[in-house]
């Protein structure tokens, strides 16, 4: 859940994936509505619910500079491969919550369209059109960032 709940936020502040499953367990424990199927999916749809609720709320919140230098690091590696990741994360970061969320749960999660679309609350139609358009954006924005390291730096990133 805190998994998910952290793909879908992106950059997000210390604990506050944490926050939105919280959030989201307290909104399952009270609702009247039980759901007949797949409780996993049930909880993981609140929580893609509750993390697009924060997304809206940190939009209406200014952001300075101070959260932009708390951004995790991505990890041991080459220099090469912390680029790559900050790229990816920053063109993410550029897509709409919905387009992110989507790419998240289909393509780095893994779940079947018909998953994301019942997580979404949109149908599988929808969210292979939505999941299509992002790839593309997405792809888009990399090669933009690609093309901008190489002017910078003056050879292939």
């Amino acid at each position: 859940m805190v998994r998910t709940a952290r793909s879908t936020l992106g950059r997000a502040a210390p604990g506050e994936a944490e926050d939105v499953v919280q959030e989201a367990w307290v909104a399952a424990f009270v609702t009247e509505h039980l759901p007949t199927g797949d409780v996993g999916a049930w909880l993981r749809a609140i929580v893609v619910r509750r993390a697009l609720d924060a997304l809206r709320a940190r939009a209406r919140r200014p952001e300075g500079p101070v959260a932009a230098a708390g951004e995790a690091d991505p990890g041991a590696g080459d220099e090469r491969r912390r680029v790559a990741v900050l790229a990816v994360r920053q063109a993410l970061s550029q897509l709409s919550p919905l387009d992110r969320a989507t790419l998240v749960l289909a393509d780095l999660e893994g779940r079947s369209m018909g998953d994301v679309a019942q997580l979404l609350g949109s149908t599988p139609v929808a969210v292979r059109l939505r999941a299509s358009r992002a790839r593309r954006k997405l792809a888009r924005l990399l090669r933009n960032v690609d093309l901008a390291e190489q002017d910078e730096e003056g050879d292939v990133a």
